[in-house]
């Protein structure tokens, strides 16, 4: 069964494994996080060794910046949770809170529904700051066998309460949400987990849940990721004016039974667009996704699109 986030191009992956590099737009990766901004910098993360993450001033040229962690030091917890790990973190996200940057990060192995997602912090975000440092904050979800929720491709969303929301799985389970508590970042206590999505091992992953006026947009890919030019993953939705469902689609059918409206398909050069993220500043947004350049032997880039909504409901346009 083909599941979940796979290897990216090995050039990809050096890049985020050895210092800050020389700029480049758009740059090659793989599951890119909600984009952050950080005292004028644009900050994002993505799946690699160690946990790669780039950085902008313009969100047009990037830097690649150290991983977070350094070749063979990663959390001891995870090599006794996720057997076999061999330290190529997947899909990884990050949200500001209490005063640390937190990054949300799955660890698994290919096709397996033992994984893991862990959080580390840091003050700064800024490798050159004399406060850089991250932190590990151990185990967030964790799963086991088939008929769990796989934890892994982690979405934080803060809502216009407050609360703070993780959806996230892949495959087996499908779809699941939760509330975190707001100052541990952790699941909050007494909450249960919310079957969103998906499930009877459907290919159902990437979540991305985000708000916009009353309603709650749930964003799911479908298809199958990591094959280049013969990737098919494409983008569906479904809206509630809960932020754990029922989310249903514009015809009214729940994501759960397998409902779903077409967001995004391939387009020209852009084939199997995925892993959708918003940044808001100053009224405005920042949507990003991760595709396959067909005119670059389908290697997987950062790429942006135009999000807007129109009689509730988005609609989503590839930025060239």
């Amino acid at each position: 069964m083909f599941s979940c986030k796979k290897y990216v191009a090995l050039l990809a992956l050096q890049w985020c494994c050895y210092g800050i590099f020389a700029q480049q737009e758009m740059p090659k990766l793989h599951d890119p996080s909600t984009i952050i901004k950080a005292n004028n910098q644009y900050y994002l993360y993505a799946t690699g060794m160690g946990i790669g993450g780039f950085r902008s001033s313009d969100k047009i040229h990037w830097q690649a910046l150290p991983p977070i962690f350094k070749p063979n030091q990663h959390p001891a917890w995870i090599d006794s949770t996720v057997k076999g790990f061999k330290g190529h973190f997947w899909a990884p996200d990050v949200i500001y809170m209490n005063g640390k940057y937190h990054v949300y990060y799955s660890c698994s192995t290919f096709g397996a529904a033992v994984s893991a997602i862990g959080l580390v912090t840091t003050p700064t975000l800024d490798p050159q700051a004399p406060n850089y440092q991250w932190t590990d904050q151990g185990v967030v979800i964790q799963s086991k066998e088939k008929k769990d929720f796989n934890a892994i491709d982690p979405s934080i969303l803060k809502d216009s309460q407050g609360k703070i929301y993780m959806t996230y799985g892949s495959f087996h389970g499908g779809i699941a949400g939760l509330e975190l508590d707001s100052l541990t970042g952790k699941q909050k206590a007494n909450t249960e987990l919310v079957k969103l999505a998906g499930g009877r091992e459907a290919d159902w992953e990437a979540s991305c849940l985000m708000q916009e006026g009353k309603y709650y947009y749930l964003f799911v890919n479908n298809g199958l990721c990591c094959k280049g030019l013969n990737s098919t993953y494409y983008i569906v939705v479904g809206r509630s004016e809960n932020p754990l469902g029922p989310f249903l689609d514009k015809e009214g059918k729940d994501l759960k039974a397998g409902g779903g409206t077409v967001l995004l398909r391939s387009q020209g050069r852009f084939l199997g667009p995925g892993h959708l993220g918003l940044l808001r500043e100053n009224h405005q947004s920042t949507t990003s996704i991760h595709y396959y350049d067909a005119n670059d032997e389908g290697k997987s880039k950062l790429g942006f699109i135009k999000l807007t909504f129109k009689k509730g409901w988005p609609v989503a346009t590839i930025l060239e």
